[in-house]
């Protein structure tokens, strides 16, 4: 074992030398995956422990693929500049740099004076180098492209972003279509026409959506996806890219067409009706958001996880926010709390407006009732949910009338814990069966009888109240946007 070695942190905060040579004769010709690959493996030379140092770990530290990485290295291997040492697993080792080492490509200078001639006539605007007519050469020679296609591809990207136009650019469109079997003259034609077929139409999509600047190359190719491979007519992406407008563009368009082919939607009414809903759940989810106090700047989330399941469970625009109102005088306003509150409706059949103003209106009433009987025991306190829970056990499942609790309320005045008293003498008369305040009268308050099961909980035949009564207790449930959908 080594008297002394760098800590793991020291190496990570050390430095990578680069030879200069590598700078003024390497660099140059290189693309960018090959000098990252080339960089990253001076940085691993340096570490000592070895560890991320395989052709997987390379490819995870540049978040790339395993072949990109071999690519390069191949590139290096070619140029002298690294030597393969084994094949399985792969390793290999740097080689000194020497100016005799650098192997450029040669090519016929004859095979390629007119095209270059011609391509240096294509872009006027400044001189090129010997290193961007070599990186032309290659592509030319590596995806077997006809000399006059790529001039007809320049030109085209010279058409679209004028004679200053980067040379990475028409390369990565050559070999873009180079991958598509666009090789020769007569698919190139075929492929600009097709480009130029669309040019009208992307004009039409980027004043949809709001766009000043001119659609290039990669736009069109959008339009090719939507309209070839999914099947989505002028019409229907014109439509779609309104509901993008100033909404992030030809991305977020590419994003909204892509979900409705995901849910099979291919008409312009299905698509229609179903970008309606959508909006129509956000707006509610806005409105909901401003009903309960709280603040989304991305509703999604509350659309997703609240809304739509509400809305699936029969409710309306109209009842939710007046749960929700209701809700947030109860001082219930979190979305956790408020989805319980409805699952509570939801499982007791209150759904209807009608059914959820006549539930609140009750649970208004029977609020007022549990005050009373607190006042009149002497509290002065809020009303609680399990003063709540008590009441709504003597009147709904042991059905007992307002005379009769009033009368266990009297009984209990004076008493220490009030409410354990009203909730004994109560259960006593409930499990003899006495059902008429003159019975209860005759029993007394003596806690004793026996258990019988108490009926279900049942909301049918209760009080209905008016939207004047409603209006007063809770304020104005009409709200300025119409939720009918």
């Amino acid at each position: 074992m080594a008297l002394t070695k760098l800590s793991s942190e020291s190496q990570i905060n050390s430095y990578t030398i680069i030879d200069n040579m590598f700078i003024t004769d390497y660099l140059p010709n290189a693309d960018e995956m090959a000098i990252k690959v080339y960089m990253h493996g001076l940085f691993q030379c340096a570490n000592k422990t070895g560890r991320d140092n395989t052709l997987e770990g390379v490819s995870l530290a540049l978040g790339v693929s395993t072949s990109e990485v071999e690519n390069a290295l191949k590139y290096w291997e070619n140029l002298g500049v690294i030597r393969v040492t084994c094949e399985s697993p792969l390793s290999y080792e740097y080689l000194p740099l020497k100016t005799g080492n650098v192997k450029v490509k040669k090519y016929d200078p004859e095979k390629y004076r007119d095209f270059i001639t011609q391509l240096e006539g294509l872009i006027m605007d400044r001189v090129m180098t010997p290193n961007e007519l070599m990186k032309y050469v290659e592509v030319i020679e590596e995806y077997k492209l006809d000399q006059n296609a790529m001039l007809m591809i320049a030109s085209h990207c010279t058409h679209l972003k004028g004679n200053k136009v980067h040379t990475n650019y028409i390369l990565t469109v050559a070999k873009s279509w180079a991958n598509e079997g666009v090789k020769d003259i007569q698919s190139a034609e075929l492929k600009l026409r097709e480009l130029e077929a669309n040019t009208d139409n992307m004009r039409q999509v980027f004043y949809a959506l709001g766009l000043r600047s001119t659609p290039d190359f990669e736009d069109k190719q959008y339009f090719i996806k939507w309209n070839t491979s999914w099947g989505y007519d002028l019409e229907i992406i014109l439509y779609v890219a309104k509901l993008c407008k100033r909404r992030g563009g030809i991305k977020k368009l590419d994003k909204k067409l892509d979900g409705f082919y995901r849910l099979g939607l291919f008409t312009l009414p299905s698509i229609v009706k179903n970008a309606e809903y959508i909006e129509y759940t956000r707006n509610l989810s806005v409105q909901i958001n401003k009903a309960l106090g709280t603040f989304y700047e991305n509703v999604e989330p509350v659309m997703e996880n609240y809304v739509v399941p509400w809305l699936e469970k029969g409710y309306d625009g109209k009842g939710l926010l007046t749960i929700i109102k209701f809700c947030f005088l109860r001082n219930n306003r979190q979305f956790p709390g408020v989805n319980e509150f409805i699952d509570t409706l939801y499982n007791n059949g209150v759904i209807s407006n009608t059914a959820i103003d006549e539930y609140i209106a009750e649970t208004i009433h029977k609020d007022k009732r549990i005050k009373h009987i607190l006042t009149t025991l002497g509290s002065s306190r809020m009303v609680s949910g399990k003063d709540r829970d008590y009441y709504n056990t003597w009147s709904d499942m042991w059905a007992f009338s307002t005379d009769i609790i009033d009368y266990a309320v009297s009984l209990s005045v004076g008493k220490s814990h009030s409410f354990a008293y009203i909730n004994s003498v109560l259960a006593s008369w409930h499990n003899l069966g006495l059902k008429t305040l003159e019975d209860c009268k005759k029993n007394g308050g003596a806690p004793t009888g026996t258990y019988t099961k108490p009926s279900t909980q049942d909301f049918s035949g209760q009080r209905t109240y008016t939207k004047e009564e409603l209006d007063q207790i809770y304020g104005n449930l009409e709200e300025s946007t119409n939720f009918d959908f």
